[in-house]
C-alpha cells in the first residue's frame, strides 16, 4: 500500500501571515514571466515580500529546509495565498537559491512553468513521460537541485496525484529485491544521459545511484542511446531495466493529491516524483506551477 503524505513534512501557514506574504507581493508591480529570468528581480521580489512579515518569511524557509533535509526529504506547505503576478511563488523558492529553466519557448519553457496536460511529453511505452518516475532535468550537467511546484486546480476527478519515491527507500528496495550486487553495479557503472540542445547537446555520463543522490529518467538515457550511438553492456542494459521495474512496482511511494495553493518542495537529487494519470486525459484542466532551484 502506497504511503500517503507524512505529517512530519506538512507545514501549516498562518492565515496572518499568508496575508501579509500576499499583501507585500501586490505592492509590487506584475512582471511578464521572461524577466524573471533575471537573478536581480527575483532579489528584489524576495527582498519586498519578505519585508511585509520578515520574521515569517525566515520562520517558513526554515521550516522547509528542516523537512527536506530529512526522508523523504520533501515538504508541502498548506495555507499560502498566491497572486496571479507569481510573485509570492518567486519570493519564497529564491530564498532557496537562484531560480533556472530551458530558455524561454512558450508554452513548455517558462521559468515560472505552467503544467498543464496539454503540454506532456507523450512516453513510447504508453502515458506520459510525467507518469513515470523521473529527476527533473536529467539532461542537465549536473541536474538542479530543487524542484518546487504550487497547485493551482486539481483534476477535477481526482486524477494527477502526487508520487514521491525517496533514495533510501529506493535503496532498501533494490538490495531487497535484486541483491547488493546489483546494487554495487547501479552505484558504479557510469550511463550515458542526453544533454539538452541549449546545453550544447552531447552526453554526461553519471550513474544512477550513489550512497546518498540518485539521478533516473529513462528517457533521458534512452536518447542517448538511440541519437548519439553510446552503448552499454547487456549487463548493465539488464540492471536499468531491473531497476525500472523496482520502482515503478514498489508499494512504497509516497502518493497523494494536491490542493489549490499547496506549495511542494522536494529534494531533485535525492527524489523522483511522476503523477498518476489524468482523468480526462490531455483534455484534464488540471494546472500546476513549476520551478527549478538552482541552490549552490
Amino acid at each position: 500500500m502506497v504511503a500517503a503524505f507524512p505529517d512530519v513534512g506538512i507545514i501549516n501557514v498562518p492565515a496572518a501571515l499568508a496575508d501579509d506574504l500576499l499583501h507585500g507581493a501586490e505592492c509590487l508591480p506584475v512582471y511578464d514571466n521572461k524577466e524573471f529570468y533575471s537573478p536581480a528581480l527575483q532579489m528584489l521580489v524576495r527582498d519586498r515580500v519578505r519585508e511585509a512579515c520578515p520574521d515569517g518569511f525566515d520562520w517558513l524557509v526554515s521550516a522547509v529546509k528542516e523537512r527536506i533535509a530529512e526522508r523523504p526529504y520533501c515538504a508541502l506547505a498548506k495555507g499560502l495565498r498566491f497572486d496571479s503576478g507569481n510573485k509570492v511563488f518567486v519570493a519564497i523558492n529564491r530564498a532557496f537559491g537562484e531560480l533556472v529553466a530551458r530558455p524561454y519557448e512558450k508554452p513548455r519553457a517558462q521559468l515560472v512553468h505552467y503544467v498543464q496536460a496539454a503540454t506532456d511529453i507523450p512516453s513510447s511505452r504508453g502515458g506520459h513521460e510525467s507518469e513515470r518516475l523521473h529527476t527533473d532535468t536529467a539532461d542537465w550537467d549536473p541536474p538542479v537541485e530543487l524542484i518546487s511546484m504550487v497547485c493551482v486546480r486539481a483534476d477535477r476527478r481526482g486524477g494527477g496525484r502526487s508520487r514521491v519515491l525517496d533514495v533510501d527507500t529506493i535503496r532498501d528496495e533494490v538490495k531487497s529485491r535484486l541483491g547488493s550486487k546489483m546494487l554495487e553495479l547501479l552505484e558504479t557503472e557510469l550511463v550515458p544521459w542526453q544533454l539538452a540542445p541549449y546545453w550544447g547537446g552531447g552526453l554526461a555520463w553519471r550513474t544512477v545511484l550513489t550512497k546518498t543522490s540518485l539521478c533516473w529518467r529513462r528517457y533521458t538515457i534512452e536518447l542517448a542511446l538511440k541519437s548519439a550511438g553510446a552503448s552499454l553492456s547487456d549487463e548493465v542494459m539488464t540492471a536499468l531495466d531491473a531497476f525500472e521495474d523496482v520502482i515503478a512496482t514498489t508499494d512504497q511511494n509516497v502518493d497523494f493529491l494536491m490542493g489549490e495553493s499547496e506549495l511542494l518542495f522536494s529534494d531533485n537529487r535525492r527524489t523522483i516524483h511522476a503523477r498518476t494519470p489524468l482523468s480526462d486525459g490531455v483534455a484534464s484542466d488540471r494546472l500546476m506551477i513549476r520551478s527549478w532551484i538552482r541552490t549552490t
